[in-house]
C-alpha cells in the first residue's frame, strides 16, 4: 500500500513527532505543507492529514489544502496533537473528507507540549500545558504506533 503522510507543524514540532512514527510504520513520505502549497496525492493509496491545534482548530492551511484535493475513494486518516489530547479537534476534517467522499480508516489524537502564556492569559489553559508537558511521551507514541498497526 503506497501510502503519503500530509501534515502542518510549526510551534514545538509535535504533530512532526506523529507523523514520523507514522511514515516510518508506513515506510512513506512525509510532507510539511509549512512551507509548500503543492502536493499531488496521485498514486497514493492511503493518506494521513495531521495538523497541531492552533487557536482550538487544525491548521487553516490543511483545510485549504484538503479543500482542493480529489479525494474521492481514497482511504485517508486524520491526526493531531494539542494541550488536551482530544479527538474533538479532528471532527471537522473528518466530515469535509466525508463530505468529498474520502474512506475515513481512523481518527487520532494525543497531548503535546504547550506553553499556555504563548497563547492566552487565560488561568485554564496553565492547567492543560502543566498536563501537557513532556508530550508527546512513550504512552503516546505507542498509542500512536497501535493506531496506524489497525490502519493498515
Amino acid at each position: 500500500m503506497k501510502s503519503l503522510i500530509i501534515y502542518y507543524s510549526t510551534y514545538r514540532k509535535n504533530t512532526e513527532k506523529i507523523a514520523q512514527l507514522f511514515a516510518e510504520k508506513l515506510g512513506c513520505e512525509l510532507i510539511n505543507i509549512k512551507n509548500t502549497d503543492d502536493v499531488s496525492i496521485d498514486g497514493y493509496d492511503l493518506i494521513g492529514f495531521g495538523s497541531g491545534i492552533y487557536k482550538e482548530s487544525l491548521s487553516p492551511k490543511l483545510f485549504k489544502l484538503v479543500e482542493d484535493l480529489d479525494v474521492k475513494d481514497k482511504n485517508v486518516f486524520v491526526f493531531s496533537t494539542s494541550g488536551v489530547g482530544m479527538k474533538f479537534y479532528n471532527h471537522k476534517l473528518v466530515r469535509l473528507l466525508e463530505s468529498k467522499e474520502a474512506i475515513i480508516k481512523g481518527n487520532f489524537a494525543c497531548k503535546g507540549s504547550f506553553t499556555a502564556r504563548d497563547f492566552s492569559n487565560n488561568k485554564i489553559f496553565d492547567i492543560f500545558g502543566k498536563f501537557s508537558q513532556g508530550h508527546p511521551n512513550t504512552k503516546d507514541f505507542k498509542n500512536a504506533e497501535e493506531f496506524i498497526k489497525n490502519i493498515i
